[in-house]
């Protein structure tokens, strides 16, 4: 921790795309190509309806009929890519928070390309908060894993691509978890405001009692439960940590309605111009920024 305050990362899919890697976009065309349909004449779909347009509501069994590819996400990642991610990783976070379903992160810091079913299982924890790891809304179930001999814990916070049931993907998804959210902060909140030392028994804790870091994620206006949680930090009486989100843009890519947003939530925007497609280039500069700020520290044993 840095002033009693956790570190945390909250990674989205943006280096997993600036090296041409799967994408949210990429994941629905696979499942029905009409996907492509609905993003025409500037009226773009949000994913979140989306899903639900061209499985024609039947989600659950459209991921299922896609286990077998959506297993490998996250293996086989071009060895640049790689290093960047052991990179970020060796910072020292105290929690890695992830909305991708992939598992980029863990075969980076293995140092591996693939893992087994068996080894992901080896890897599941859960917090004292529940009895069992859970099989979907994964508020309190994590990966744990060793690099470099030091404990690090991994939330995907949206779901695995090895258990579809887990996945957040449709609007009725996000729903079901944004309501599970304001239950448990319900019943958490004088936690937050009388805590000494802040224990963090689920992803949202992290969240919102930590410096949290944003990268390579372009907080959508579909991302309900993220954004009711930044309102929910801003209301919090006890101490918190900051916000700081990377937007990482084209010269011309500013989408001012969500950066005014963002500013109204009380987080650092950290400006970058990506220069002649340079997106790779760019995430390089991001992680020593990320590098210089938090350092890099020996976390939990």
């Amino acid at each position: 921790m840095k002033n009693g305050i956790p570190q945390v990362l909250l990674l989205g899919n943006g280096i997993n795309r600036a090296f041409n890697s799967d994408s949210w976009d990429e994941l629905l065309n696979s499942i029905d190509k009409r996907s492509e349909r609905y993003d025409i004449g500037g009226y773009r779909c949000p994913e979140t309806l989306k899903a639900i347009l061209i499985t024609e509501d039947s989600l659950e069994n459209a991921l299922q009929d896609q286990k077998e590819r959506l297993g490998n996400l996250g293996t086989e990642k071009p060895e640049k890519q790689m290093t960047l991610l052991r990179r970020l990783m060796n910072i020292g976070f105290d929690e890695i928070l992830t909305t991708n379903y992939s598992y980029e992160l863990e075969t980076a810091a293995l140092g591996q390309s693939n893992f087994s079913e068996q080894a992901l299982r080896r890897m599941r924890r859960h917090t004292d908060e529940v009895k069992r790891c859970e099989t979907s809304l994964l508020l309190h179930t994590y990966n744990k894993i060793e690099q470099n001999g030091l404990e690090k814990r991994i939330w995907h916070i949206h779901g695995e691509a090895r258990k579809p049931d887990s996945m957040i993907l449709g609007a009725y998804y996000y729903g079901n978890l944004l309501g599970k959210i304001i239950d448990l902060n319900r019943r958490r909140g004088r936690y937050y405001s009388s805590a000494q030392t802040p224990v963090i028994r689920s992803w949202t804790d992290a969240f919102l009692l930590g410096d949290v870091y944003i990268l390579g994620f372009g907080f959508g206006f579909a991302e309900s439960d993220l954004w009711w949680l930044l309102n929910r930090k801003k209301r919090e009486r006890g101490p918190v940590g900051k916000t700081y989100f990377y937007e990482l843009k084209q010269t011309d890519g500013i989408n001012r309605a969500k950066i005014d947003l963002l500013k109204i939530m009380n987080v650092e925007i950290i400006y970058k111009d990506v220069l002649d497609g340079d997106w790779q280039g760019v995430y390089e500069w991001a992680v020593g920024d990320i590098e210089k700020r938090v350092g890099k520290r020996v976390i939990r044993k």
